[in-house]
């Protein structure tokens, strides 16, 4: 009887362990895993970082070319002035003389040339605009480059 009570009392402590057991949790997922995940996390962040940037640089280039078009119609404009300009300054070397016409025409290549250049300072200010997006790109690109995962193996 003394080994019944012996057999009993160990199933009921392989029992009581067994359960103890079954309530604790045990993670699926280690620590490497965990900062290999993290890892790609860090560079999905840094992907989306390059891409948003690479939006905002589309953007700009656009608009870079909005004021080459602008540009191009103001120097067009001042060439056109320039050019009556000339014309009526070889009018007056040939004696026909009107003050307020020369004034005019003058006036109007002088504002025409202000407005060619005032184009020209806002499309290289843009310009400089999208190359400073494009070091940033490159300067994010390569932080993300640096960023490798950590692999590791487990057997």
């Amino acid at each position: 009887m003394n080994k019944k009570y012996v057999y009993l009392l160990l199933t009921f402590a392989l029992l009581s362990v067994t359960k103890s057991k079954a309530q604790v949790y045990v993670a699926k997922v280690s620590k490497d895993s965990l900062n290999i995940l993290a890892g790609r996390v860090d560079a999905l962040k840094a992907s989306q970082k390059i891409q948003e940037l690479k939006i905002e640089e589309a953007k700009q280039e656009a608009e870079v070319e909005k004021l080459r078009i602008k540009l191009l119609d103001a120097n067009d404009k001042a060439k056109e002035a320039a050019e009556k300009n000339n014309k009526h300054t070889q009018k007056l070397g040939k004696g026909n003389v009107d003050s307020k016409d020369t004034d005019k025409l003058a006036k109007k290549a002088k504002n025409a040339m202000q407005e060619s250049q005032k184009a020209l300072d806002r499309y290289n200010k843009q310009i400089k605009t999208v190359e400073k997006l494009r070091e940033e790109i490159q300067t994010e690109e390569r932080k993300a480059g640096e960023k490798k995962p950590n692999v590791v193996f487990s057997y």
